[in-house]
């Protein structure tokens, strides 16, 4: 078996494990594994380009920071008998204030907003890192006299 073909299966092997994971935990846990396995099935085209892996893994990993930095992640309801009416109080990471009265659910498009941004910084720093770090490997051309 060649090295290639080796690489080849050993990737595809990662990429399905990821997805079926993600799939079977996404009540918990999964969906970080499933976006993984996701995008490691969308580039894998081009997977032998260093760059474009690291920016896809980087833009997964920055996209699920920025979401749970900034999206509610656990909510309190509170009623007393002076005030009987229910208050939701909703915290996250950064401390942004998410509370209502009664039913509150509160929206979670900010934490997809900051997550996609985040990604995207992410994503370019990590090809630019990888563009960087590729160029100093490669000596420049020789230069004729």
């Amino acid at each position: 078996m060649s090295k290639g073909r080796a690489g080849a299966i050993a990737y595809w092997t990662v990429t399905v494990v990821l997805i079926t994971f993600g799939a079977l935990g996404l009540l918990s846990i999964g969906f970080p594994f499933l976006l993984l396995g996701l995008m490691l099935a969308i580039v894998s085209q081009r997977r032998h380009e260093t760059g474009v892996v690291v920016a896809g893994v980087a833009a997964v990993v920055g996209f699920m920071v920025g979401y749970i930095l900034v999206a509610p992640l656990g909510c309190t309801t509170s009623a007393s008998s002076v005030d009987p009416v229910e208050h939701t109080i909703c915290t996250n990471v950064l401390g942004i204030d998410y509370s209502g009265a009664g039913g509150y659910q509160p929206n979670v498009f900010p934490g997809l907003i900051a997550g996609l941004i985040v990604a995207v910084l992410f994503a370019l720093s990590a090809r630019w890192l990888a563009h960087r770090i590729a160029s100093r490997r490669t000596p420049p051309p020789a230069v004729p006299a």
